[in-house]
C-alpha cells in the first residue's frame, strides 16, 4: 500500500517538474527540427533507414536535464533524514527508489511509444511499405532511446546516496554524463573504432558502434540481443551499486546483512548478462571487426597453390539455422588433391568422402582436401557464423554469390586487397574475387529453413532447385515486385518503388545497350532478377540475376541519373583487359561517354580514375593528353574510340598508340 502511494506522489511530483517536462518535450521539439533539416535538405537524400539515429544526440542531451532533476529530488529528501524517523525507514528508502524508477520507467515507455509513432508516421509519410521494418524500428528505439534514459534514474540516485548535497555532486553528474552517454563512442571515436563487437571493453559503452549507420540492406536495424544483454548487465550493475551505495543508511545489522547478501547475487548475474551480450552482439556494424577482417587478407597470401584437375556437377546444399552441409557431386576427378573455396571464419567440422571421414587442410579461404582414394562425392560440413563480410543477425543473413559460403571451384581466396597512392599517400583497397563468373553452370539444390526473401535458383515445392552458375540466398528484411518481367527485390525502407522500377529499368536497360555498343560484356542481356541495396552489399552481375549495391543516400530514380551509376554499370558489365590503370582510365571516359549520351547536363571532363594520381609524372602528361583529345570529339566518335580502345587493350597496347588511334578518328570524322 505504501509503495503505491509513494509511486503516485512521485508520477505528481513528475509531471508537476518543469525541469523534466522540459526536458521530455525538448526532445520531441529537437526531434522535430532534426526531421525538419532532414527534409529541408537541398540534397533529397533518402537515408530513411538511417533517420532513427537521430535520437542518440536526443537521448545525450535530455539525459543530463534527468540526472540532475533525480539527484536533486533525492539528494534533498536524503538531506532531511526522513527515512530515519521511522523504525523501517531503510525499507521506506528502497521503496522510494523503486518507485521512483517505476515511475521513470512508466514516464519513458509512453514517450518510447510516442516516438515510435512519430518515425512511423514520418515511414508511412515519405512511402515506406509496412513491413516488420517498423516492428525492429520499435526494438531499435527501446534499446537506445528508452533503455539509456531508464538508467538516468539510477545515476542521480546513486550520486545522491554518494555524495548528497555536495557541490562536488555536479561534477560528478557531468563526468557520469559524459562517460555513460550513448554519444560515447563518437566522443572517444579513436578508441571505439578499435573495439570489437565481442571484446569485454564493448560493454563499456551503451550506444552503438558508429551512430550515423544505423541500417543494412536486409539486414536490418543494429539491434540484437547482445544490446540487450548488454542494457541488462548496465541495469543489474547499476542497481547493485545503488545498494552498496545506501547501505550506510541501515538501521539495524540484520539489513546490513540482507543488503550484503542480496549484493553478493550481483556480480555472478553481471557475469552472466555480460556474457551473453558477448556472445550475441553482431558484427554487422563494427568498424574493428571489419578492419581487422580485412587486415586478415591482406596478411594473406594472393599467390597460393591450387589443384582445380576436377568438375562439379552438382550441389546439394542444406542450410538448418546456422548448420551447413554441403553434398559437391564430382562429374570428373584427375587427382586425390582437390582444392575448394571456403569462407575461411566458418568453422569446418568435417568432410565426408563416401561417407567416409578425410583430412583436409585450410590456407585462407582455400580448403584442401587430401583424399586416400578418387571418389565422386564430397560432403562439406561447417557453420555459418556472423562475420563483419557476411553479417548473421537476428535470423537475417545475406548470402551473395561472389562470397565463399560454399565449397567453390576456385584458385583464389574470397576476396583480394590491392595498394595504390592518392596524393603522395599510400592506401590499401580490395574487392570479392568472382565479380566475374565462370561460364560453367551447376545445377543446385537448397533445402533452407526460415523465410527466403530471394533465392536466383527457382523454387520447386519445399526447395530451390536448377542450374545456376552460382547462388545467392538472401533471409532478409525486404519487398519483391514484378515489373515489365524483371523480378525485383529491394531493401525495406526504399519508398515507392513501384512507381520508380519502369523508370530505373528503363534506364538500365539503356545504358546497357550503350555499353554494348563500345565492348563485349560479360553477359548477353541484362538479368530478369535484380537485388537492389543501398549500403552493405557488393554488386556483381550473373547469367541469371544481378545484385547493384548503389552505396549511396540518394534514391534509385535520382541515383540513375547520376556518374557513380553509369561507372558501375561498365564495371558490373565489362572486364577487365590490360593494365590496370589502362582499364580504369577506360571506365572513366567510357562513362562520361555514357553520360553525354544520355544528356547529362554536367559532365566533369578533368577527372581522372583513382589510379591517376600512382602514376608516373610521364604516364600521367600522357593521360592527360588523351583526356584533352578525347573531350572535342562527338558522341559517334567517342564510341569508337572506345570501341577500339577496348578491343585492343592488352599488356602491349600503349598510351601513344591510343592517343594516335584518337587522332586518327578525329581526322576521319573532321574530313567527313
Amino acid at each position: 500500500m505504501r509503495w503505491k502511494w509513494l509511486f503516485v506522489f512521485y508520477w505528481k511530483r513528475l509531471l508537476k517538474s518543469k525541469l523534466y517536462i522540459g526536458a521530455s518535450f525538448s526532445f520531441f521539439l529537437l526531434l522535430a527540427v532534426r526531421f525538419t533539416l532532414f527534409f529541408t535538405d537541398p540534397y533529397n537524400m533518402e537515408s530513411y533507414g538511417d533517420i532513427p539515429h537521430e535520437v542518440f544526440m536526443l537521448v545525450q542531451i535530455v539525459s543530463l536535464f534527468y540526472i540532475v532533476w533525480f539527484y536533486l529530488l533525492y539528494s534533498n529528501e536524503l538531506r532531511y533524514g526522513v527515512s530515519s524517523w521511522f523504525a523501517d525507514g531503510y525499507r521506506i528508502l528502497l521503496e522510494k527508489m523503486s518507485a521512483l524508477l517505476a515511475v521513470h520507467a512508466l514516464y519513458q515507455g509512453i514517450m518510447l511509444m510516442m516516438s515510435c509513432g512519430v518515425f512511423s508516421i514520418v515511414y508511412l509519410f515519405v512511402g515506406v511499405e509496412p513491413s516488420d521494418l517498423y516492428l525492429s524500428l520499435l526494438r531499435f528505439l527501446a534499446v537506445y532511446q528508452f533503455g539509456p534514459l531508464v538508467l538516468t534514474v539510477l545515476y542521480g540516485v546513486i550520486i545522491a546516496l554518494l555524495l548528497e548535497t555536495k557541490k562536488v555532486s555536479f561534477f560528478a553528474i557531468l563526468l557520469v554524463w559524459i562517460l555513460t552517454g550513448p554519444m560515447t563512442t563518437e566522443l572517444f571515436i579513436d578508441l571505439s573504432k578499435t573495439v570489437h563487437a565481442r571484446d569485454w571493453a564493448s560493454l563499456l559503452f551503451i550506444g552503438k558502434h558508429a551512430i550515423q549507420r544505423a541500417y543494412d540492406s536486409y539486414i536490418g536495424f543494429e539491434v540484437d540481443r547482445g544490446g540487450e544483454w548488454k542494457w541488462a548487465a548496465w541495469f543489474l550493475s547499476l542497481v547493485g551499486l545503488a545498494l552498496l551505495s545506501s547501505i550506510r543508511f541501515t538501521q539495524t545489522r540484520k539489513e546490513r546483512n540482507a543488503v550484503l547478501k542480496a549484493f553478493l547475487v550481483f556480480p555472478f548475474l553481471i557475469v552472466l548478462t555480460a556474457y551473453h551480450s558477448l556472445q550475441t552482439n553482431t558484427k554487422a556494424f563494427t568498424r574493428a571487426d571489419q578492419t581487422t577482417e580485412l587486415e586478415e587478407y591482406r596478411q594473406m597470401k594472393q599467390e597460393t597453390k591450387a589443384d582445380l584437375r576436377y568438375r562439379i556437377q552438382s550441389y546439394d546444399l542444406s542450410l538448418h539455422g546456422s548448420r551447413a552441409v554441403v553434398r559437391v557431386a564430382l562429374s570428373q576427378l584427375e587427382t586425390n588433391r582437390p582444392t575448394f573455396q571456403l569462407y575461411h571464419l566458418y568453422p569446418l567440422h568435417s568432410i565426408e568422402a563416401d561417407h567416409q571421414p578425410v583430412k583436409f587442410t585450410r590456407n585462407g579461404d582455400l580448403v584442401t582436401v587430401w583424399l586416400p582414394k578418387r571418389t565422386s562425392t564430397l560432403t562439406f560440413s561447417y557453420e555459418i557464423v556472423d562475420t563483419a563480410l557476411i553479417p548473421y543477425t537476428n535470423g537475417r543473413i545475406v548470402l551473395l554469390a561472389d562470397r565463399a559460403w560454399y565449397p567453390k571451384k576456385r584458385a583464389t581466396h574470397m576476396y583480394r586487397t590491392y595498394e595504390y597512392r592518392v596524393a603522395g599517400t599510400r592506401a590499401w583497397g580490395g574487392a570479392f574475387t568472382d565479380q566475374f563468373f565462370p561460364d560453367e553452370t551447376y545445377t543446385f539444390t537448397l533445402n533452407v529453413d526460415g523465410d527466403v526473401l530471394f533465392c536466383n535458383v527457382p523454387k520447386r515445392g519445399t526447395v530451390y532447385r536448377g542450374k545456376a552458375q552460382a547462388v545467392t540466398l538472401i533471409k532478409g528484411q525486404g519487398h519483391q515486385l514484378v515489373d515489365q518481367g524483371y523480378e525485383i527485390t529491394y531493401p525495406a525502407d526504399w519508398p515507392h518503388m513501384a512507381e520508380r522500377a519502369p523508370t530505373v529499368i528503363h534506364q538500365m536497360e539503356k545504358t546497357f545497350r550503350h555499353v554494348q555498343q563500345i565492348a563485349s560484356t560479360a553477359v548477353s542481356s541484362l538479368p530478369n532478377k535484380i537485388v537492389f541495396s543501398s549500403f552493405g552489399l557488393s554488386s556483381f552481375l550473373a547469367n541469371d540475376h544481378l545484385v547493384y549495391n548503389t552505396n549511396d543516400l540518394y534514391g534509385i530514380d535520382q541515383y540513375i541519373m547520376e556518374q557513380n551509376f553509369y561507372e558501375k554499370i561498365l564495371r558490373l558489365s565489362v572486364p577487365p583487359k590490360g593494365s590496370r590503370i589502362m582499364y580504369n582510365e577506360w571506365i572513366s571516359l567510357a562513362t562520361r561517354w555514357l553520360m553525354q549520351k544520355n544528356d547529362l547536363p554536367v559532365i566533369d571532363w578533368s577527372s581522372k580514375s583513382e589510379w591517376f594520381e600512382s602514376q608516373p609524372s610521364s604516364v600521367k602528361k600522357q593521360i592527360e593528353a588523351i583526356y584533352q583529345a578525347f573531350q572535342p570529339l562527338d558522341v559517334d566518335q567517342k564510341q569508337q574510340c572506345l570501341r577500339t580502345w577496348y578491343a585492343n587493350m592488352d599488356d602491349g597496347w600503349t598510351w601513344d598508340r591510343i592517343f594516335e588511334m584518337m587522332q586518327e578518328v578525329n581526322g576521319v570524322g573532321g574530313r567527313h
